[in-house]
């Protein structure tokens, strides 16, 4: 039974039916002080939810845009990751089981949403939001379910040429609606696997790329490191900039 308390954070299961990945994962949603069965709500779905939610504090981010009438009606869904080595697993575009996992957020997981909850059910009226390896989560299911899920955000995500080479190679590229941002300070830095990395050479890359290419797409680059310190202002903006 799915409980519909709203102003809070729930966590529920829902199983997976992908070959080769006959999983139960853990989710979090959060239905907005307003919620209501009457009304159709567009969804914002965020990898690392746990982090979205009490670093990000993006429920109450919602609400205060809500309050002042400059945002539609939403819900927040989400998909927690329960430790690093999974998340390098499954929402890595290199993991072993990322490319299953993007198949189980696009059927199994969407459904679930769509069954419980009164949605809209177009790919503009989702929003798919992740940071760092969360954030290519969120780019590698729009780039595979471009029509599902045409809206994508992604805070300093991890890019290399074989994920840039995904985008070369979606041929309804034209379809999506992108936000990019990294930090300048994330040139060199400590990953929290202990690793040195640069995320702002590659996803400088990427952008110029995409800049070439016929996508809606904003990219910005911000003060700060690849930390929520950095993140967190910008979620309002980008709540805005697909839902005002």
């Amino acid at each position: 039974m799915i409980d519909k308390t709203p102003g809070k954070v729930h966590d529920a299961t829902v199983t997976s039916t992908v070959s080769g990945l006959d999983e139960t994962f853990e989710v979090q949603y959060y239905l907005p002080k307003n919620y209501s069965d009457l009304y159709k709500h567009k969804v914002i779905i965020t990898f690392d939810s746990q982090d979205f939610f009490k670093y990000g504090q993006i429920e109450r981010q919602y609400e205060k845009l809500y309050e002042v009438g400059e945002i539609e009606r939403c819900i927040i869904v989400g998909i927690p990751y329960p430790s690093v080595e999974w998340r390098n697993r499954y929402f890595s575009p290199n993991g072993d089981k990322h490319k299953q996992f993007v198949q189980f957020v696009a059927t199994d997981f969407i459904n679930w949403v769509d069954k419980n909850f009164a949605t809209l059910r177009t790919g503009t009226a989702r929003l798919l939001f992740g940071e760092s390896l969360a954030g290519s989560m969120a780019y590698s299911v729009a780039l595979q379910y471009p029509t599902t899920f045409s809206q994508a955000a992604a805070f300093s995500p991890f890019v290399d040429d074989a994920f840039i080479e995904k985008f070369e190679a979606q041929p309804m590229l034209i379809n999506l609606n992108l936000y990019h941002t990294i930090g300048l300070e994330e040139e060199d830095f400590t990953t929290i696997m202990g690793n040195q990395a640069d995320f702002l050479t590659p996803n400088r890359a990427l952008n110029d790329y995409l800049s070439g290419e016929g996508c809606e797409y904003e990219y910005v680059e911000m003060d700060g490191g690849h930390i929520w310190k950095t993140w967190k202002p910008e979620i309002s903006t980008i709540l805005q900039y697909y839902f005002e």
